[in-house]
Formats: structure tokens, sequence, C-alpha cells
């Protein structure tokens, strides 16, 4: 056998060294690859599991603060829950970007679907929330109940006093049941304007409040009559009372004017509507897709941990 000189073992070593480097990187990459694959996917499991729950976090602090909003008794509490809404919302809308972008780089069929299922819906609720908290800072219903508590009731009472004051100074007079007839007629018939100013407040048909404003003229009707009468009995030494019952019911007029313009606005009847009608069904909507959405990341984080 005729042996190898110095040149040719040093070329034989090499190439076996070649050989064996090339055998090792193989190896490598067939186990080492996959190694790195499977961390990278695993991360963006977990980064997908923790905005998930952020999300579901601020979407559900997203509709108690509308909640709150629609319910407030003030302008100031309802301006501060509908600013916490919209600002809980926005976390949601930056996080679910990130949902998208993270489903993007590793896609998934059933997540990439389920995702285009939320993100439909979530832009159906925020432009629902967009109207109701619109509606439920103005407050008109609440503005209009307050007007009609304070301001309403207290020119009313004016105009009962008043009159009052026409029936004492009529007292043992030949006149005095018919000045007691008519006061009271106007009495009563004023306070059933200013009773249908509540159901006038809470009603959400404008056909109804139709009804209710009919029925307040065919009352303010029974009153004016009722002061012309009265007009005509009354002489001038007891003429004092009389004007102050006018004037005080002409004021109520006006003040039953402003409550119904408020109340026609029906602003608070409207975003409660909306907050208990369709924003509650498209709400439970988007929560049950984010419940399978984080199912299927929870089952994916349990697979990939094996």
């Amino acid at each position: 056998m005729k042996f190898a000189n110095g040149k040719e073992r040093r070329a034989i070593f090499w190439s076996i060294g070649i050989v064996v480097g090339l055998l090792l990187f193989l190896v490598i990459a067939k186990y080492q690859t996959p190694s790195v694959h499977l961390e990278d996917t695993f991360r963006n499991i977990l980064e997908k599991n923790e905005i998930l729950s952020q999300i579901r976090t601020h979407f559900l602090q997203s509709v108690e603060m509308e909640k709150n909003a629609v319910m407030a008794q003030t302008d100031e509490e309802s301006q501060k829950f509908a600013d916490e809404s919209f600002a809980s919302s926005a976390v949601v809308e930056k996080n679910l970007k990130q949902l998208q972008s993270l489903i993007d780089a590793a896609p998934l069929q059933d997540e990439k679907k389920i995702v285009v299922e939320f993100a439909t819906c979530w832009t159906e609720l925020r432009r629902l929330d967009q109207t109701i908290l619109e509606l439920a800072v103005q407050n008109t219903n609440l503005k209009a109940a307050s007007l009609s508590r304070g301001k309403g009731a207290e020119v009313m009472q004016r105009f009962e006093d008043a009159l009052e004051d026409v029936m004492r100074s009529y007292l043992g007079d030949p006149n005095e049941s018919r000045v007691t007839r008519l006061s009271y007629h106007a009495i009563t018939a004023g306070l059933k304007i200013y009773n249908l100013h509540s159901p006038h407040i809470a009603e959400a048909s404008d056909e109804k409040m139709d009804q209710i404003e009919a029925q307040m003229n065919t009352e303010k009707n029974e009153v004016l009559k009722s002061l012309d009468e009265l007009s005509e009995i009354v002489g001038k030494e007891n003429m004092d009372a009389l004007p102050k019952a006018k004037a005080a019911f002409s004021e109520f007029i006006e003040v039953t004017a402003k409550v119904i313009i408020l109340s026609r606005q029906n602003s608070n009847v409207k975003s409660l509507d909306l907050s208990l009608g369709r924003k509650r069904k498209v709400s439970a909507q988007c929560d049950e897709i984010l419940a399978n959405l984080q199912e299927i990341a929870h089952n994916r984080t349990f697979k990939a941990t094996r």
C-alpha cells in the first residue's frame, strides 16, 4: 500500500473537517432553529394573552362608565363619566391595533377571523357610545325636571297664595261662593298643568307629548277663563291680590314652556333607551367574541407549554 504524503494528508484532513462542519451545521439547523421558532411563537402567544386581558378590562370599564354617565344626576358627573368612558375606549382601540399586528406577524386563520369580527362589533359599539354620551351630557330631561321642581313649584305656590288672598277678602260677601268656586277652579287647573310636567318629561313619544301639551293648553284656557270672570267680580278695593295671581300664572306658563322645550329634546330618555337597548346587545356580542378569542389564546398557551 502506498501512503499519502504530507500534502495529501492535510487535504484529506481538510475535507473531513468540512464534511464534519456541514454535518454539525445540519444537526444544529435541524434542532436549534425550531427551538428559536418555538420561543418566538410562545412569546407571541403570551403577548396576545396579555393584550386580550387589557382589552377586556378597558372594554368593561368603558361600558360601565357609559352607564354611569347616562345615570348621573348632574352635568359635571355626566361629563366626568363620559370622559372616563372615552379614555377606556381609546385604550381598547390602541390595544386592538397591537393585537392585530401580533396576529399578522404569526397569522392563524381562526384568530384573524375572530379579530375581524370583534373589530366590526367594536366599531358599532363606539358609534353607539358617541351618540349615547353626547346625549347623556346634555341632561335636558334632568334640567327640565329641576326647573319644574324648583321655579315651577315656587311660581305655582305664589299663584295659589294670591288666589287664597282673593278668597279671604270675600269672606261673608254675597259673591263669596262664586269667588271661591272660580278661584279653586283656577288653582285646580293650574295644578293639573304642573302635574303634567313629570309625564311629559318622562315621555319618549312625540305623539304622546303632543297629547300632554294639548291637555296643558286646555287647562291653561280654564285658568284664564276663571281669572277673567274673577276680574269682573273683584272690586277695586280688593284688586291687589288678583293681579299678583295673574302675574304668577303668566310666569308659570313661561316656566312650563321652557320645561317643554327641554323635555322635547329628550336627551336623557334617548340615551337611556339606547344604553339599555341596542348598546346592551352589542356590548354582550363584543364581550362574547372577546371571551372566545381569549379561550383560543389560552388553549394555544397550554399547548405551547406541553
